[in-house]
C-alpha cells in the first residue's frame, strides 16, 4: 500500500495550464497516492477579505507535505504566489520547483526557495516528491 502525501501546487488562475498538467501527472501516478490541498479554480474560497483568504490559503500550506511550485517568470509577478512561497518557507515545507518545458527564464523567488528543481515530466516531479517527504 502507497504512503497518502498531501501535496499542495502553487499557481495562478490565469496561468493554470501548468497546475492542471502537474494535477494530471499526480492523479495518473501508478504506485502512489496523492492528497490536493491546492486552491484550484473549481475549490475557490468565495466571500473572504485578503486576511481571512490569507489564513484559509495558510491553513492549506500548513497540511501539506510537499509545496510544489512552477519556476514560470509569473510565479514573480503574482503576490498570491509569493505569499505561498514565503508561507511554505517560514513553514519549513518541502519546496519542489518545477520547470516548465521550454522555459528560458525563471522566476529567481521560486529557484532560490526551492529544495529540490526538476524538470517538466511526470517522473521527474514524482521523483521529486518522494525525495522530499521520505
Amino acid at each position: 500500500m502507497s504512503r497518502l502525501r498531501k501535496i499542495f501546487i502553487s499557481h495562478c488562475w490565469d496561468y493554470d495550464n501548468d497546475y492542471n498538467t502537474i494535477k494530471t501527472w499526480l492523479d495518473n501516478a501508478l504506485y502512489y497516492t496523492f492528497s490536493d490541498y491546492s486552491i484550484s479554480i473549481e475549490k475557490k474560497l468565495l466571500g473572504l477579505n485578503n486576511s481571512e483568504l490569507k489564513t484559509a490559503i495558510a491553513e492549506q500550506i500548513r497540511q501539506c507535505s510537499v509545496f510544489i511550485v512552477p519556476t514560470a517568470v509569473y510565479s514573480s509577478c503574482s503576490d498570491w504566489v509569493k505569499f505561498e512561497v514565503q508561507t511554505a518557507v517560514n513553514m519549513g515545507k518541502p519546496i519542489l520547483a518545477v520547470v516548465p518545458w521550454g522555459q528560458k527564464h525563471n522566476s529567481v523567488l521560486v529557484t532560490t526557495c526551492a529544495d529540490k528543481t526538476v524538470g517538466w515530466n511526470s517522473n521527474s516531479v514524482i521523483d521529486g516528491i518522494k525525495e522530499l517527504t521520505k
